[in-house]
């Protein structure tokens, strides 16, 4: 029961500190100190999101990993995001940067298969397919790979993936190890 007074404390110290933030903030602006426009911090929602995901995660005697998505990915949307708005990017370089997007679910899908116990296999099929839009993606709109080469190899892709899934699907499975009863022998202990 102490947990969800601890959560509320959280969520009380959380709004102070967001306040006395707010008052820090409006009082060097007041003093005339040069700071970024409000407008522009607006990534810090998504980043502080992520990282109250991730948090929750690390925190919690329940681990379920399935809170790192929207963990990671909204901590590296804000990132991403704050290099836009206070710099070095700029808003017109998303046309080339838009593959950043996929990649970022790729590694989040990727974040929680890797913490997920026991390892969900099926978290593997986005995190590969937003990792592999978001790396061809870039290469394709930063002008490191011509078109030609993409449109070409692509169905060699989908080839491997193809054979990958019936090779999976036609070996025999993995057999788990006999149960063993409390005396130690396979199979249980024998009819008396």
């Amino acid at each position: 029961m102490s947990s969800g007074r601890d959560t509320d404390r959280v969520g009380r110290v959380v709004g102070g500190l967001v306040v006395i933030g707010l008052g820090v903030w409006f009082l060097l602006d007041n003093l005339g100190f040069h700071l970024p426009r409000l407008r522009d911090l607006w990534p810090v929602f998504p980043t502080l999101g992520g990282l109250w995901f991730i948090l929750s995660f690390a925190r919690g005697q329940e681990k379920d990993a399935g809170v790192l998505v929207p963990g990671v990915g909204g901590l590296l949307v804000g990132i991403f995001f704050f290099a836009i708005t206070l710099g070095p990017l700029e808003w017109h370089d998303l046309r080339e940067l838009w593959p950043v997007f996929p990649l970022i679910g790729g590694i989040a899908f990727l974040a929680t298969w890797a913490a997920s116990r026991p390892r969900d296999p099926g978290l593997l099929v986005p995190a590969a397919g937003g990792l592999g839009v978001g790396i061809v993606g870039l290469l394709l709109t930063l002008g490191a790979v011509s078109r030609d080469l993409v449109r070409q190899s692509w169905p060699v892709a989908l080839i491997l993936v193809g054979l990958w899934i019936l090779l999976r699907e036609v070996s025999p499975p993995r057999r788990s190890p006999a149960p063993r009863s409390s005396s130690g022998t396979p199979g249980g202990d024998p009819p008396a």
